[in-house]
């Protein structure tokens, strides 16, 4: 345990960290930059918040809010097996405990579940949604792939090897990469696998009529097996907007954000 010293005082580093806990007794670690109009953003498995820290070059325009999923990073792993409907309602009270009323919500891949849900379940707590690589339910072959690889390496014990493999693929700088890999490596294997399991039966599709915010999708111009997840939202809810990152994959807030963050900032400038 790493400590922190004060005076004559000793302190375990955790202690100094900000935690909200949730009624069943897990703690959620997070972090806030910035003022303004909150945007929280939700990470997909393993890698946990670290996966959106140039997204903290927003805090010069909004409160920008990272946290990490139960199982993930430096919150507990707690209990009960994940599902969106759980991790919806951690992030209902994250919100609730940091006394923040409204937020605009950003989902990345299998976070984008949870960002729906929310939506779904807290419209009125909702100011825009918005999901890079987002989906409303699991329908190709390569998506349910790579979530089965995920799991299977989960139910493995293998989480290390998730996040050096994710490390690589995500980094933008050459120090990226370690930070992601040692951060990532902290997942709980068992949390891992609740979460990809969860995203890959979510199935939100015949309530997307009734999501009224605005509401922003990204892709990568270049994860064309991912373009058509766009029609359920267009079809559904027409306010969508539709943005294509140039020469991006799937990978587009930490590889693509100084494009990433420009269009979330152009979108809430409307």
């Amino acid at each position: 345990m790493q400590l922190f010293f004060v005076g004559e005082f000793t302190l375990e580093w955790s202690l100094l960290m900000p935690y909200v806990t949730t009624e069943d007794a897990v703690s959620l670690y997070y972090e806030t930059s910035g003022a303004g109009l909150p945007i929280v953003f939700i990470h997909p498995p393993v890698i946990g918040h670290r996966v959106f820290k140039h997204q903290k070059r927003l805090s010069d325009h909004y409160q920008i809010i990272l946290y990490d999923l139960r199982g993930h990073g430096r919150s507990s792993k707690g209990q009960k097996p994940l599902s969106i409907l759980l991790l919806a309602n951690d992030l209902k009270i994250l919100l609730d405990r940091m006394g923040i009323e409204k937020a605009v919500i950003c989902g990345f891949s299998n976070g984008g579940t949870i960002a729906q849900e929310f939506a779904l379940l807290y419209p009125e707590r909702t100011y825009a949604l918005i999901l890079s690589g987002g989906y409303a339910q699991v329908n190709s072959p390569n998506l349910m792939s790579l979530i089965r690889f995920a799991m299977a390496m989960a139910k493995l014990q293998k989480v290390p090897v998730l996040a050096k493999l994710q490390a690589k693929s995500h980094k933008y700088f050459k120090e990226d990469e370690l930070d992601f890999f040692d951060y990532g490596k902290r997942a709980d294997a068992e949390r891992v696998y609740d979460y990809c399991k969860a995203g890959l039966h979510y199935n939100a599709s015949s309530s997307l009529y009734r999501l009224q915010m605005p509401i922003l999708l990204v892709y990568g111009s270049l994860e064309v097996a991912m373009h058509h997840y766009r029609k359920d939202f267009q079809k559904a809810a027409p306010q969508t907007e539709i943005k294509y990152i140039k020469w991006a994959s799937h990978r587009v807030p930490p590889r693509h954000f100084p494009q990433f963050n420009e269009v979330i900032h152009r979108f809430l400038q409307k």
